[in-house]
């Protein structure tokens, strides 16, 4: 008989947001991404994601991302759920959208025999208010720092860099919006065909 996991699937966020999902032991993985992604109302979403083994602490072990590399590699296809929570004491992450970094812990509730007539994944329960995919602000993306190693330290205060070693570049990032020197005639799509 097939073997069902309840999981509990918790998002990393400041209020308590979870849901439980049973699913197959020996569903692919793609399958939990999805109801994943289903519970928590993200459906129209389609970022990368990955799984991951995990322990007590929480840590990263084995990847099994959305796509692999290779075919040899392991992925959310070739995977199965048994592979992150292959027993009730071991746990996995799922992280969506690589820029946001949205984790979820995986918490394996029960496993036990499936029930007849039933189609699996199932959402079992929600708790708490699931959070728009786009609403955090990707992580590592701080405007003011983005070109702070191409500009230096000017653009880092919010200054315009005086020199970048491109003089195309420096006439661009020099510009204050005065009238135009070059009679307009700066852009490729200024010029008359001539064939």
């Amino acid at each position: 008989m097939e073997e069902i996991v309840k999981l509990r699937v918790i998002l990393d966020v400041e209020q308590d947001i979870f849901r439980d999902i049973e699913i197959e032991m020996d569903a692919p993985l793609m399958h939990l991404h999805l109801a994943t992604l289903d519970a928590f109302n993200w459906n129209d979403a389609h970022e990368m994601a990955s799984f991951y083994r995990s322990n007590d602490a929480w840590d990263k072990g084995d990847e099994f991302p959305l796509m692999a590399m290779s075919p040899e590699l392991p992925s959310m296809e070739s995977a199965k759920v048994r592979d992150i929570v292959p027993s009730q004491n071991s746990r996995g992450l799922y992280v969506y959208d690589y820029l946001r970094m949205w984790c979820f812990y995986l918490e394996p509730i029960s496993i036990g025999p499936a029930e007849k007539q039933t189609e699996y994944p199932r959402l079992m329960l929600e708790f708490g208010e699931t959070p728009h995919p786009m609403s955090r602000e990707p992580e590592g993306l701080d405007d003011a720092e983005l070109f702070s190693d191409v500009f230096g330290e000017e653009a880092k205060s919010g200054d315009k860099a005086t020199s970048t070693g491109d003089p195309e570049l420096d006439a661009y990032l020099a510009d204050d919006g005065e009238e135009d020197p070059s009679n307009g005639m700066e852009n490729i799509d200024d010029y008359d065909d001539i064939f």
